[in-house]
């Protein structure tokens, strides 16, 4: 019981930790895409990027933020929900799903990039595959909160 309770207590700061990563991502934004965008490479077609395009790259940015706020408020919420014992509920069931939602959208947004940053397509990937991963996770708990239901109902 201890060891559980360390562990979501770690996972809950980490989660934290992420969270003002991000806000102190969100301040920097604007230099963060306009360095990414003015690195020479033999990779991508930055070269030409017109201005246009370096705000389509920094609202894209922008978005990517967005959508890992709401994951990880999302992944917040899911460790105190496990903490509470809260496990084989729809509540713990409809979180996963919303973030492994998250995760295809993050995927999205990083596709989005491959024009001016085709590595920009493998991250894709291993958000999609990430998402692909808790949907399964999200389905195998939804049956067993289904089971769970129809045990507890037996006497």
């Amino acid at each position: 019981m201890k060891r559980r309770s360390f562990s979501i207590n770690v996972s809950l700061f980490l989660t934290a930790l992420f969270f003002l990563a991000l806000c102190l991502l969100t301040y920097f934004i604007p230099p963060v895409v306009t360095s990414l965008i003015d690195v020479t490479d033999n990779l991508g077609f930055r070269g030409s990027i017109t201005e246009t395009a370096r705000t389509l790259v920094l609202i894209d940015a922008y978005a990517m933020v967005a959508v890992a706020f709401a994951a990880v408020i999302l992944l917040f919420l899911l460790l105190l929900t496990v903490r509470r014992g809260e496990i084989f509920t729809a509540k713990a069931t409809r979180l996963l799903g919303c973030i492994s939602w998250c995760c295809f959208g993050e995927g999205l947004l990083f596709a989005l990039l491959t024009v001016h940053f085709q590595l920009a397509l493998g991250v894709a990937f291993g958000v999609c595959l990430v998402g692909l991963c808790l949907r399964v996770v999200k389905d195998a708990l939804e049956e067993a909160t289904r089971i769970k239901s129809e045990n507890d109902l037996t006497v």
